[in-house]
């Protein structure tokens, strides 16, 4: 780490001596035009003129800036002019340069940055490059070079490929995604890519020739238009893959790959319009899903340790039965709902349990129809007999203060299982509600092993992913409803806290 800081320390200065030779290039001083007519900026002399450890430094950081600014490093000295020929990280940012206007401006902006693209190109010909990353917004002009910096790409064997494109202002009457040219990935260059980002791009199938990626590990898929049959095609190949992502992929079909993605271990669907998620996945370890209620799919995930789902459009209950179905093995899930309801049903609808789950955090949104059924939260305890510690985060209308609607706890249905494990609760955003006093009181009631309760008037829905975000607010009246029921049923060895 102090390595790294004191190169990133050193790559500051270099960029600061770009950004004067920049300006010095605009409007020339004495000294450099000294230096044009043969004196040179002296090398330290702790740096050897053979060509050794002080370039392998320089090319170190000149690899953490923008290759537009590594260009520049060359009018610096004599000795720098070819160094940054040899950075193997080229990155190419069309926001990098400022613009203003629209049309003719705006073409020239494009044609600037193809030029440039190309003539760094120029000078790495035939030279292994590690790292190709191209971030500009998508038009025709663009587009027909796009193909040879892939075939570029290819050529020069690179490892790290991203394509990070945006959609034109003009993309609802006159664009389209760019089609990604399967065509041109020989065989040669796809085996060494490792990493792919692709956004704003089309899937159309690819060449029968194409022999998918054999060696890609993290994959990216942003705003991709395609088929579920050819996305499932060409996710089919790349049987080395380790992380995934789509986002924004609109199917309006199933994310289904029918081939086993066997070193897969991350996985992150984000607002696609999908109809379900089918993977085989038996290393899958990390779930992220944020959409529509959809089912989800994800067979032999035996060692899924995390999964974090936000659904809108569906019940609580229902939910969690269709997770039931499809994540039966998950460790630890984070659950939040949108527009949810809350059904008057005491088991979930399926026969299967959790028997993995270890911690749960369930995000509510409440509505004032849904202030009488909090107690029915107990139906997912039900189906998660092993959980160890459990949030429950409320967020509620003011109408949810005190309400005092709903069953109590007396009216659920008997049962022999206990929650054995479960050792640490923590309610958010308490309100005074009989529902919140009565799912408390009955969960001290069946956890024998409690250790620490923790009651929050605070309304940290947010909690599970900002654990920052607010500071607690006193609300004694509310408090008080529950301390005395809590402090009565807990075991003398528990800590109760109450903020």
């Amino acid at each position: 780490m102090e390595n790294y800081s004191l190169l990133m320390g050193a790559a500051a200065v270099v960029k600061m001596a770009v950004e004067m030779a920049a300006v010095s290039m605009e409007k020339p001083s004495g000294a450099l035009l000294r230096q044009r007519a043969g004196t040179e900026t002296p090398v330290p002399r702790s740096w050897p003129r053979d060509g050794g450890g002080w370039k392998d430094v320089l090319r170190t950081i000149l690899s953490k800036l923008p290759a537009k600014e590594a260009v520049r490093s060359s009018v610096l000295s004599r000795e720098w002019r070819s160094v940054w020929t040899t950075c193997t990280k080229l990155s190419f940012n069309g926001a990098d340069a400022c613009w203003s206007g629209g049309g003719k401006a705006e073409q020239r902006h494009t044609q600037v940055f193809i030029d440039h693209v190309n003539a760094v190109l120029q000078k790495h010909r035939d030279r292994a490059i590690e790292q190709f990353e191209v971030k500009f917004t998508l038009d025709s002009k663009l587009a027909d070079h796009l193909d040879s910096w892939i075939r570029f790409s290819m050529s020069s064997q690179t490892k790290n490929l991203a394509l990070d494109l945006a959609p034109p202002s003009n993309f609802l009457r006159h664009g389209d995604h760019y089609r990604f040219p399967f065509e041109l990935l020989d065989k040669e260059g796809v085996s060494c890519l490792q990493r792919l980002q692709l956004c704003f791009v089309s899937f159309e199938p690819p060449p029968a020739q194409f022999l998918g990626f054999p060696n890609l590990r993290k994959l990216a898929l942003h705003v991709l238009n395609t088929t579920s049959k050819d996305l499932d095609s060409i996710l089919g190949t790349c049987c080395k893959l380790e992380w995934l992502s789509i986002a924004r992929c609109h199917l309006k079909d199933e994310l289904k790959v029918t081939r086993p993605l066997s070193r897969l271990h991350y996985l992150k669907v984000m607002y696609c319009d999908i109809t379900k998620i089918d993977f085989h996945a038996a290393n899958l370890s990390t779930f992220v899903y944020n959409g529509r209620f959809i089912p989800v799919a994800l067979r032999r995930a035996s060692k899924l340790e995390s999964v974090k789902i936000w659904f809108s459009g569906t019940t609580f209950q229902h939910a969690l039965a269709s997770l039931l179905d499809g994540l039966l093995d998950v460790q630890n899930l984070t659950l939040q709902l949108s527009c949810q309801r809350l059904e008057t049903r005491w088991v979930l609808n399926s026969p299967r349990m959790f028997s993995q789950l270890r911690h749960a955090q369930i995000l509510l949104l409440l509505t004032d129809e849904d202030e009488d059924k909090i107690l029915y939260l107990v139906s997912f305890l039900r189906a998660a007999p092993f959980i160890e510690k459990l949030e429950v985060h409320f967020l509620g209308l003011p109408s949810l203060w005190f309400a005092n609607d709903g069953p109590l706890r007396q009216e659920i249905p008997t049962s022999e299982y206990k929650y054995v494990n479960l050792k640490n609760v923590r309610v958010t955003g308490f309100r005074g509600a009989r529902g919140q006093v009565e799912f408390l009181v009955h969960v001290v009631e069946n956890a024998p092993g409690i250790q620490v309760v923790t009651v929050d008037t605070t309304q940290r829905l947010t909690d599970a992913f900002d654990p920052d975000e607010a500071t607690p607010t006193l609300d004694s009246v509310a408090l008080d409803i529950v301390r005395g029921p809590l402090l009565k049923r807990l075991p003398s060895h528990a800590k109760l806290s109450l903020v």
